[in-house]
């Protein structure tokens, strides 16, 4: 079966090159964002710059990207979304890719992150709106809150540590999606 995972934005630019660095051959990897610098440091091969222009809307600027999307996707079984929810990239365009993949009869599923609490209101609210948007696209979502890293992590464990064992978390699902739906 061949998979591919979609990075939306800057967090899950992270989760995959995590995933990456332990899992190069497992999977095909797509990291979308709109900041050049991620996206250039970023050890992920297939790249898409979703370059917003003054004044343009961010939605409007992924559209210049669809059929590049389709492209990549097209030689896969089955497609998982990453994104990190609260700020702009990921927040902004999961309903989007979602709603190009379902028009394209793709076979996929959402895995997105929520903000810590430390990072306010504001942006749970952000997240919890795109999430909203995103669902009826969606064939699932699964979501995985940074705030239970710390449930997870020891007193001594760093953040980077944390974040690491976040987003071996998320392979393990994206593992066990696999195996369920493949039937192997």
């Amino acid at each position: 079966m061949k998979v591919m995972l979609i990075g939306l934005g800057g967090a899950s630019g992270n989760i995959l090159n995590n995933i990456a660095e332990d899992s190069p051959n497992d999977f095909n990897y797509l990291y979308i964002n709109t900041d050049k610098k991620s996206i250039e440091d970023s050890q992920i091969k297939n790249k898409l710059h979703v370059d917003v222009k003054e004044d343009a809307d961010i939605k409007d600027s992924f559209k210049d990207i669809t059929e590049s999307i389709l492209n990549h996707v097209k030689e896969n079984d089955k497609v998982f979304v990453i994104a990190g929810l609260g700020g702009v990239t990921g927040s902004a365009l999961l309903s989007n890719l979602g709603k190009l993949l379902k028009y394209n009869n793709c076979s996929f599923v959402g895995i997105v992150t929520k903000p810590f609490n430390y990072e306010g209101k504001a942006r749970m609210k952000i997240a919890n709106k795109s999430l909203d948007e995103a669902k009826p696209f969606y064939d699932k979502i699964e979501i995985f809150d940074n705030q239970s890293m710390f449930q997870y992590a020891e007193k001594e464990t760093t953040f980077t540590e944390a974040f690491k064992e976040l987003d071996t978390r998320i392979k393990t699902y994206i593992e066990k999606e696999i195996y369920l739906n493949d039937g192997s």
